[in-house]
C-alpha cells in the first residue's frame, strides 16, 4: 500500500519511506528551463509547475491516487502482503516540496496502515508500539484524513500490556484509545488466527492449528460514512472530567442507590461465564482487589469467554469480511472432519452455547465468508446461528491455482474437498430454500455465492431454485434474491427496533458497548441520540501499582421511550453509571451523559444532559434544554433553556396523562 504508516524495526514504528524517482527529476528539470533560451514571444506563456494555483496542482496530483491494493485482494488466500504494492507515486510526488507535501497529504494518508513490529526476546506489547503512530495523526491533524486503517500483527502471542499477561478483552483499551485518535469508516485485521482472538476477545480453539495452512486470518469491518462522529469529549456542552474527586464520586454513588437500587445492576468486574450465564472466575487465575483485570496463568485459547468484543462495540459497524484461508492441509490428517478449526466464527455468532451472545455488531447486515474448502462441520454452527443479515456472501472454493500445487495436496484427496464443499452449500441451501424459513433467514434478501465459476454446479443450483421457488429469484451469475414480498417485514409497524421486553430502538440510533447497556421494558430509542456510557471512573489505589475501578452497567427502564436519533456509546474501562428508567422518552438528536432518570420522563428532542445529572420521576425537559452537569431535577419539574433550570411544575392532574403510554403505543414495533 503506498499510504502507510509501518513498523520497520523492533523499536517504535516510523513513517514509511522511498526515492523520489522520476517526478521530482521532472520537477527539477522543469526548475532548469531558462527564459533566455526561449523566444520573446513564447517566454510569456512558459510556466513553472510551482506557478500553478494550488487548486490546479491538488487536481493534478490526484491522477497519481489509486485504489488501495487490499480491496481487491480480501478474497484470496490470505497474506501478510495484501497491502503491499510496487507504485508509489503519490509517495514520490510528497517529497518534491513542502508545498507537494501538504498538497498530497489528504490522499497520502487517506488509506494508513499500522504494521506491529516482531519481538524475538518477549511479546510485542501494541499499546507501547502504536503510540508514535498516534502522536503522528494527531500532530499532523490526520483523523478526518483517515478514512481506512489497517492494523498487520505478525506475532501471534501479542499482547496490550507491559507485564504481557492474557487477560480477558485486555484489547479493549487499545480499541477505544485508538478510535479517540482516528475515525475510519474501515477497518482491516491481518493477524494469525490466535492474534485475531485476542484481538477480537474471541475464544480461538488452537489444539489443531498446526493442521491448518493458513499463517493469517482477514477481517474487515466497514460503515457508513454518515455514522462518523468527532471524538467523544467534544460534544458540545459536556465535558469528560478524566479524575473526578472523591466527594463527586460520594454525591453520584449514594443517590443512584438510593433511588435507582444499583445492586439490582450485574457486575460487570469479571467478564467470564460459567455453564448458566453467570459470571464466575476461571480456575488457575487471579484478580487484585483493586483491578478490574482479570489474570490468568495458562494460554488464551483455554480461557472462558468474554462478555464482549471492544472492537466491534467501538463503531457502528454495518459490514463485516472474514476470510479464513486454505483448510486443505487439514485433510491430509485422519479423520479431518473432527479438527477443531482455529476461528473466531464461532464466537462471532454465538454458536458454542446458547447463553452465549454474539460477538457481531447488531448493526451489520451484510456480511461475507471466504474460505477455501472449509470443513462442513466448521460452518454447520454458523448456518444454525445466522446472524441478523439481509445479504449474506459465501466464497469456499479458491479463485487461484492452489489445487495445481503439489505441495498444497500432498496425501490430499481431491474427492474430499468436493465433498465437503457440497456439504456445506447444502447446508446453507437447506437454510433458505425452507418451505418456511425460520430464525433470521426469514429476513434476509440476498445471497450470493463467489462460487459460480464452476459451471456444472451453478447450474444445478440454477434449476433447484427455479423448481423449489419460495420466492427467491436469479438476480446474475451465483446472485440469488428474494422478492420483496416474501421477505418478512421486521418492523410492520414502523422504522423503530422492538425487543422481548417492548422497547423501540431506531435503526438510526447508534448502540455501542451493548454488554454495558440494559434496555428494560417499553423503552422507546428514537434516531440520533446519543447515549454515552463511556464516562472514565479513576477511583483511588491503595495498591501502588494497580488501578481500582469497576465497570458499571448502562440501564434503560422496563417502560422508558427514547426517539430516533439517540446514540449510545461506551468504553472498556471502568465507567459511571447510567440509568434510564421506565416510561421514559427521549427526543431526536438529545444526547445524555453518565446521568440517572427516573421514571414518566420526557426528554425533548436536541436536548443535552450533562454527566452526573439526576433527573427524578415525572419531569419534562423541553426541546433544545441543555441540563448542566451535576444539576438534580425534582419531581414534577418542567426544565428549560441553555443552561436548563426548572420553569414550571407538571400539576397533579397532569400525571395521569403524563404516563406516555399514549406516546409508546403511537410508535411502531420491530
Amino acid at each position: 500500500m503506498p499510504n502507510t504508516i509501518a513498523g520497520t524495526s523492533n523499536t517504535a514504528p516510523e513513517i514509511e519511506d522511498c526515492e523520489a524517482g522520476s517526478l521530482a527529476q521532472n520537477a527539477e528539470m522543469l526548475d532548469s528551463v531558462k527564459p533566455a533560451s526561449i523566444a520573446p514571444e513564447q517566454a510569456r506563456v512558459v510556466s513553472n509547475v510551482e506557478t500553478l494555483p494550488n487548486e490546479l496542482l491538488c487536481n493534478i496530483l490526484g491522477f497519481l491516487d489509486t485504489p488501495k491494493p487490499s480491496a481487491s485482494r480480501l478474497y484470496d488466500e490470505p497474506t501478510f502482503k495484501v497491502t503491499d504494492t510496487e507504485i508509489a507515486d503519490l509517495k514520490a510526488a510528497s517529497r518534491v516540496s513542502k508545498r507537494w507535501r501538504r498538497a498530497t497529504i489528504p490522499m497520502l494518508f487517506k488509506h494508513t496502515r499500522f504494521i506491529a513490529a516482531d519481538s524475538q526476546t518477549h511479546r510485542p506489547i501494541l499499546n507501547k508500539q502504536i503510540l508514535p503512530f498516534l502522536d503522528f495523526v494527531q500532530r499532523n491533524e490526520l483523523r478526518k484524513v483517515i478514512t481506512s486503517f489497517t492494523l498487520l500483527v505478525h506475532d501471534k502471542k501479542i499482547a496490550s500490556d507491559s507485564d504481557g499477561e492474557y487477560r480477558l478483552s485486555h484489547f479493549s483499551n487499545f480499541w477505544y484509545s485508538l478510535f479517540e485518535i482516528v475515525d475510519p469508516v474501515e477497518l482491516l485485521l491481518v493477524a494469525p488466527s490466535a492474534a485475531l482472538g485476542a484481538l477480537t476477545s474471541c475464544h480461538v480453539m488452537l489444539e489443531d492449528a498446526w493442521n491448518f495452512d493458513c499463517p493469517c486470518h482477514y477481517l474487515r469491518l466497514q460503515r457508513s460514512s454518515a455514522s462518523m462522529h468527532g471524538p467523544p469529549s467534544a460534544v458540545e456542552g459536556v465535558q469528560i472530567e478524566k479524575h473526578p474527586t472523591d466527594s463527586q464520586i460520594r454525591d453520584i454513588t449514594e443517590p443512584i442507590i438510593e433511588n435507582f437500587s444499583v445492586d439490582d445492576i450485574p457486575e460487570l468486574t469479571d467478564p467470564t461465564r460459567d455453564d448458566s450465564g453467570g459470571s464466575t472466575l476461571a480456575e488457575g487465575s487471579s484478580e487484585s482487589p483493586n483491578s478490574s483485570s482479570t489474570y490468568v496463568s495458562f494460554e488464551p485459547w483455554e480461557y472462558p469467554r468474554a462478555r464482549a468484543s471492544a472492537v466491534f462495540d467501538v463503531r457502528p459497524w454495518t459490514s463485516l469480511l472474514l476470510n479464513e484461508g486454505s483448510f486443505i492441509r487439514a485433510y491430509a490428517t485422519y479423520e479431518y472432519w473432527q479438527r477443531q478449526t482455529p476461528s473466531i466464527l464461532h464466537d462471532l455468532v454465538g454458536a458454542d452455547d446458547p447463553s452465549h451472545k454474539p460477538f457481531i455488531s447488531p448493526t451489520i447486515r451484510d456480511m461475507s465468508y471466504i474460505g477455501i474448502f472449509p470443513i462442513s462441520q466448521h460452518i454447520q454452527p454458523f448456518t444454525r446461528n445466522l446472524p441478523r443479515l439481509d445479504r449474506l456472501y459465501m466464497q469456499i472454493v479458491p479463485r487461484n491455482n492452489i489445487l495445481e500445487i503439489p505441495e498444497k495436496m500432498r496425501q490430499v484427496e481431491q474427492e474430499d474437498l468436493w465433498m465437503e464443499r457440497n456439504s456445506c452449500y447444502a447446508l446453507i441451501m437447506r437454510e433458505l430454500f425452507n418451505a418456511s424459513p425460520t430464525k433470521n433467514y426469514k429476513y434476509l434478501r440476498e445471497f450470493e455465492s463467489g462460487d459460480a465459476a464452476d459451471r456444472d454446479a451453478w447450474e444445478m443450483a440454477v434449476e433447484y431454485v427455479k423448481r423449489s421457488g419460495r420466492g427467491w429469484k436469479i438476480a446474475g451469475d451465483g446472485v440469488f434474491v428474494r422478492d420483496a414480498r416474501d421477505v418478512e417485514p421486521e418492523n410492520p409497524d414502523g422504522g423503530e427496533g422492538g425487543s422481548d421486553t417492548g422497547n423501540k430502538v431506531s435503526r438510526r440510533s447508534q448502540i455501542i458497548g451493548t454488554t454495558n447497556i440494559i434496555l428494560g421494558g417499553k423503552t422507546v430509542i428514537q434516531a440520533e441520540v446519543i447515549i454515552r456510557g463511556d464516562l472514565l471512573r479513576t477511583l483511588s489505589s491503595t495498591n501502588s501499582d494497580k488501578s481500582s475501578g469497576n465497570p458499571v452497567a448502562v440501564a434503560i427502564g422496563r417502560e422508558g421511550e427514547r426517539d430516533q436519533k439517540v446514540l449510545m456509546m461506551k468504553r472498556a474501562f471502568s465507567h459511571y453509571p447510567l440509568k434510564i428508567a421506565d416510561h421514559v422518552f427521549v427526543g431526536p438528536g438529545s444526547i445524555i451523559e453518565a446521568a440517572l432518570i427516573g421514571t414518566h420522563v420526557s426528554v425533548g428532542s436536541n436536548c443535552v444532559i450533562g454527566k452526573f445529572a439526576i433527573i427524578k420521576d415525572y419531569v419534562k425537559i423541553l426541546d433544545g434544554t441543555v441540563v448542566p452537569p451535576n444539576m438534580v431535577i425534582p419531581s414534577f419539574s418542567v426544565v428549560g433553556g441553555r443552561p436548563g433550570r426548572v420553569v414550571g411544575e407538571v400539576a397533579e392532574g397532569e400525571v395521569d396523562g403524563f404516563d406516555l403510554r399514549e406516546m409508546y403505543r403511537g410508535i411502531g414495533n420491530s
